[in-house]
């Protein structure tokens, strides 16, 4: 799996592709591979039943959520972790609510019929069945510090993901990624091979994330300051890419990310311009809403990418 290559930028679909089709929806990703983007980024949650799923939010989103009978979903408070896959599969998630402020956000994105939240393995048996080259799967597993009863703990989330995964022939295609660094640290306890991916979002402290230069539960209290460059950390605790805010990155950080040897993939970056100042600015990979579009940016500009 090649993370990175000199004077190229790697594109990543975010989600599938989420501005133009359902996110996380198996349709989202086929269209990406239709259009020979070979790398994906994706997010992993567990069900009742301690099946792995692919959606992003710790609660069903009615935003993208119809129930049995074809309405929206109202109540915002169920928990993908108080459902059996079963039950999880009678919702529908192929179309958004354009009423809504998350809707109003991807006005362009088409409705699709008879979409369900995926199980990790469908998704990793459609990937395989497209015999994609130079694939590079990033799966996010979900999980916080910040509230309990929402995911398993990090280490039972850890090894039931790996179960999962480790029976599919894509292992050596795979990078795990998360803002909760305990996910990652059990990731390495399980097997210290395994490539790890280090999420980090700057905020104020009064965010839900933090600030990255404070104790963040997020970061398992790894003691950090102003003194400490992020990408110099990630790489002293096994990391083999960083994964910032595109917000959050300077010059000066790749720089330093690059000079231990550490890719930087930035998030989530949809807007053409920001896309070429990203580019400009010499990140390894970039995850947008928009890849295909990416794509035909970088070949009107000549821009090497793959």
């Amino acid at each position: 799996m090649i993370l990175s290559k000199p004077n190229h930028i790697k594109i990543y679909g975010h989600r599938g592709a989420r501005g133009i089709l359902p996110e996380n929806t198996l349709d989202s990703f086929q269209y990406l591979f239709d259009n020979n983007i070979n790398a994906y980024e994706t997010d992993i949650l567990i069900s009742k039943d301690f099946v792995p799923v692919i959606t992003h939010d710790f609660h069903l989103d009615p935003s993208l959520t119809k129930d049995e009978e074809g309405n929206w979903l109202e109540d915002e408070n169920i928990k993908i972790i108080d459902l059996t896959y079963e039950q999880i599969s009678k919702y529908e998630v192929g179309s958004l609510n354009k009423l809504t402020k998350y809707g109003r956000r991807f006005l362009n994105q088409k409705k699709l019929e008879n979409q369900k939240i995926p199980k990790v393995s469908e998704l990793l048996d459609l990937t395989s069945k497209n015999n994609i080259s130079n694939l590079v799967i990033n799966l996010e597993i979900k999980s916080t510090p910040l509230q309990e009863n929402l995911t398993p703990s990090p280490e039972e989330m850890v090894k039931i993901v790996l179960e999962e995964v480790n029976q599919s022939n894509l292992t050596d295609k795979i990078i795990y990624s998360s803002f909760d660094w305990r996910v990652l640290r059990e990731i390495k306890n399980y097997n210290p091979e395994i490539p790890l991916a280090y999420l980090s979002f700057e905020q104020q402290s009064s965010g839900s994330f933090g600030n990255i230069y404070d104790q963040s539960p997020w970061m398992d209290f790894t003691p950090l300051h102003n003194n400490v460059d992020l990408p110099k950390l990630i790489k002293a605790l096994g990391g083999k890419a960083w994964h910032p805010y595109y917000r959050n990155v300077t010059e000066k950080i790749i720089d330093i990310s690059h000079n231990e040897n550490l890719p930087v993939n930035v998030w989530t970056v949809n807007d053409e311009e920001d896309m070429l100042r990203m580019i400009g600015m010499g990140v390894d990979g970039i995850m947008t809403d928009y890849p295909v579009q990416l794509k035909e940016l970088c070949e009107k500009k000549n821009i090497n990418w793959f």
